[in-house]
């Protein structure tokens, strides 16, 4: 199905310089949303103030308790429209033409279910963790193309709007960080690929929220949580 039209979909926790910033780089880009919801999860810091002033636009959906950012994004895909989702996390920049890089890709590959971009850190290094998994194979690799992987994270990504409507959206027993990969691999059980889309490049500024040390104890958490899931291929 050809991708004419989309929403972005950006959830946010006491972040709100960093979601100022995401905000200010989405409305450089050459592809603009049908809508653009920002799902602040009971921050204490300002966030939902700051958007009511400053991006009166944006549809601001306030959560009265902290859900985590996988019920967050559903809570956000719900008020969608168009033909797909763009999922942005609120530490992430896309640049001017990152979202028609991914959209494009989505639109010409019939079988993708959802695709994913480059993340670049503030050191201009690759994020390998976002670019999935050699297919087949326990191994994180950094590619230099676009291809099919076994999954990508969820900070940047682009969905088929219908396919995620129907599959149920995210799975909220993933609280934080495991939610794209699960996503990913009940799309893959309906026929749906996932692809890694090099060119369609972002930059994280990751940790604002909470240290690095804690998102990556969380990650490995998830682990057992998908295998028990999915089991092993």
């Amino acid at each position: 199905m050809i991708v004419e039209s989309f929403s972005v979909v950006i959830p946010s926790y006491n972040g709100k310089e960093f979601l100022r910033k995401t905000l200010l780089a989405l409305k450089k880009s050459t592809s603009q949303p049908l809508r653009c919801i920002v799902v602040d999860d009971a921050s204490v810091d300002g966030t939902f103030q700051m958007l009511k002033k400053e991006f009166p636009e944006v549809m601001a959906v306030r959560n009265e308790k902290n859900l985590g950012p996988t019920a967050s994004r559903n809570r956000g895909a719900k008020k969608t429209e168009g033909d797909a989702i763009v999922f942005i996390d609120n530490d992430v920049l896309v640049r001017p033409d990152s979202i028609d890089r991914l959209l494009d890709f989505l639109s010409k590959t019939i079988n993708a279910g959802m695709v994913g971009g480059t993340l670049i850190d503030e050191k201009g290094r690759n994020i390998p963790w976002n670019m999935g998994k050699k297919l087949g194979t326990g191994l994180i690799r950094e590619y230099d193309s676009n291809r099919e992987v076994s999954w990508v994270a969820e900070g940047f990504i682009a969905v088929r709007k219908e396919l995620f409507d129907v599959i149920g959206g995210f799975d909220e027993w993933f609280f934080m960080t495991g939610e794209g990969p699960d996503l990913s691999e009940r799309m893959r059980k309906r026929g749906f690929k996932t692809y890694f889309v090099k060119d369609a490049v972002v930059d994280l500024r990751e940790s604002h929220t909470h240290p690095r040390w804690k998102r990556k104890i969380w990650s490995w958490m998830q682990f057992p949580k998908f295998y028990f899931k999915h089991g092993f291929r």
